[in-house]
């Protein structure tokens, strides 16, 4: 598979837009995210690609399989027009800034030059999507803070994650949330409320949403984990009543993971494969509800194939968290037929956990009549086991 990408310049940040360029989809859609500026560019290029390929081209493609298949056929009377029959593709943006001082200001909303400084890149970002006339959109959603997309919006329609009294369906991590919850729903996991759970990323948004839910369902053996917790200039603290398990960057802590139980990562990614997973206990399950959850290539099938043999229930990332593109998609339609009518949330939420629930049980039983990982079972789905397979970047 061929992966589309362009540099577009700007004298305050390097700008990366990868996408599939397939003929055959509506459009083409991904996030947003923002590397530091000793990041490489040759390095933010390589992350924008991955992100492309293995979340949101990999995620749309699930989305796709599943609306192919009727798991949405029952709500056809509220969906929008057109939403039940769309195919959407993979696309990516990355934001390098200039320096350390663009970027500082950039991940602080309430800086009297953060306006001044986001909007002539997402002036650049918005000029491009238009070029593009709508075969690419975007959700800026870097940062712990609102009104990016309504930001972009304001030079291009091709900003999703709008606010909802424009038609929009707002940030995204409430229906990623609601995927993982989902989940543990569909695996009987909620069932098992004494047993042992450890909330990784328990401070983030979508990670805030889900430990919610687990203490409104009273599990009473609750762990959490967050850097923020650890960093004492962070003025984040953990819960009075819950355990704290200590934090690492880059990796899952010892006493995190030999707690076992349901194990539940809402991270950045990569930690899995720079953590001692071998002491998780066995029957355990991991939910890892993040991007870049596993290592591409033969790397990661090999990684997930030895968690199972420890009996570890491993699922991938990609079909936890794509609430948020799921949702994005129900925006886009609604909108184009829906004028003026503020976006149903509630409608958006019982989508996202009945894609979910029918993709979990769907990819279950792959794994089982075919004696391979969820992580596998995921990709032969869609028919992506190309993700082992070396990118083929056209610049």
């Amino acid at each position: 598979m061929k992966v589309k990408l362009e540099n577009l310049s700007h004298d305050l940040a390097d700008i990366i837009v990868a996408w599939d360029e397939n003929p055959n989809a509506d459009y083409s859609y991904g996030g947003t995210r923002m590397v530091s500026p000793e990041t490489s560019l040759i390095e933010s290029q390589e992350i924008c690609e991955h992100l492309m390929w293995a979340e949101s081209l990999l995620k749309n493609k699930l989305i796709n399989a599943a609306l192919r298949e009727g798991a949405l056929d029952h709500y056809s009377e509220r969906l929008p027009e057109g939403f039940l029959e769309s195919t959407v593709g993979g696309a990516r943006c990355v934001i390098r800034p200039k320096d350390q001082s663009i970027m500082d200001i950039l991940v602080q909303p309430n800086h009297q030059d953060w306006e001044p400084t986001i909007s002539p890149i997402f002036e650049s970002i918005g000029s491009f999507l238009n070029q593009k006339q709508g075969k690419i959109k975007l959700t800026p959603d870097f940062g712990r803070f609102a009104g990016l997309a309504d930001v972009l919006n304001l030079f291009t329609p091709h900003s999703l994650g709008i606010a909802c009294d424009k038609g929009g369906c707002g940030g995204k991590s409430s229906y990623s949330a609601t995927g993982i919850i989902a989940a543990i729903e569909i695996l009987g996991l909620d069932q098992r409320q004494a047993g042992r759970v450890t909330l990784i990323g328990a401070a983030g948004a979508m990670g805030g949403d889900v430990l919610k839910y687990l203490q409104h369902e009273n599990y009473q053996n609750l762990a959490v984990c967050d850097l923020a917790y650890d960093d004492i200039n962070s003025g984040i603290t953990p819960p009075e009543n819950l355990l704290t398990c200590s934090s690492k960057s880059g990796t899952f802590t010892v006493d995190c993971l030999e707690r076992g139980g349901l194990i539940v990562a809402t991270t950045v990614g990569q930690e899995l494969e720079n953590s001692f997973w071998e002491i998780i206990p066995k029957g355990s399950t991991l939910l890892l509800a993040h991007n870049r959850a596993v290592p591409a290539g033969e790397v990661g099938k090999q990684l997930m194939q030895r968690i199972q043999e420890r009996d570890i229930f491993a699922l991938p990332g990609q079909v936890l968290t794509l609430g948020g593109a799921l949702t994005s998609r129900v925006e886009w339609f609604w909108r184009q037929n829906n004028l003026g009518v503020p976006f149903d949330k509630q409608l958006a939420h019982l989508v996202v956990a009945d894609v979910v629930k029918f993709l979990v049980t769907k990819i279950q039983r792959l794994a089982k009549s075919s004696s391979t990982t969820p992580y596998e079972s995921m990709l032969q789905y869609v028919g992506m086991e190309s993700l082992m397979a070396p990118l083929t970047t056209v610049r």
